[in-house]
């Protein structure tokens, strides 16, 4: 819930008129809304009630809705895919690792094998680290 800041006098619940704490958006953000009134906390939090608005529901809305824009939902970028400037793009040294990763497991190698092959050639995972079983299960899971 959006606050604003210090208490600030002469700033009243849209509601019941006591001092007001949080600015609330009258249209949800997920949903193109700009404009907010002040409420007080308890009033506030009644607007979220379970029964008014289903926040889990707009946050999938405004996530699906920056996926669909090609803009990205968190802060690490997928292994394959880079962040620049919030939009997702392809990264091609990742993409052809991958890509050698799934015909490696596909003849019928173990994560362990592909792991030592990338971690030999000495490419490294983000963190900087020698390539591991595990990152290899964690790219070929996501895929």
């Amino acid at each position: 819930m959006p606050e604003l800041g210090k208490k600030r006098k002469g700033l009243v619940c849209f509601e019941c008129g006591i001092q007001a704490d949080h600015a609330h958006h009258v249209v949800p953000k997920t949903l193109g809304g700009t404009k907010t009134v002040n409420l007080c906390a308890p009033c506030h939090s009644k607007v979220h009630s379970p029964h008014l608005l289903r926040t889990s529901e707009l946050t999938k809305i405004g996530l699906q809705k920056r996926r669909d824009k090609g803009l990205t939902i968190g802060p690490i970028a997928k292994f394959g895919t880079k962040h620049v400037n919030g939009v997702v793009k392809i990264a091609e040294k990742e993409q052809k690792m991958i890509r050698q990763m799934i015909a490696m497991k596909k003849q019928g190698l173990s994560l362990k094998k592909i792991a030592d092959h990338f971690a030999a050639k000495g490419l490294k995972n983000r963190s900087g680290n020698a390539i591991n079983r595990a990152n290899i299960f964690n790219i070929l899971k996501g895929l």
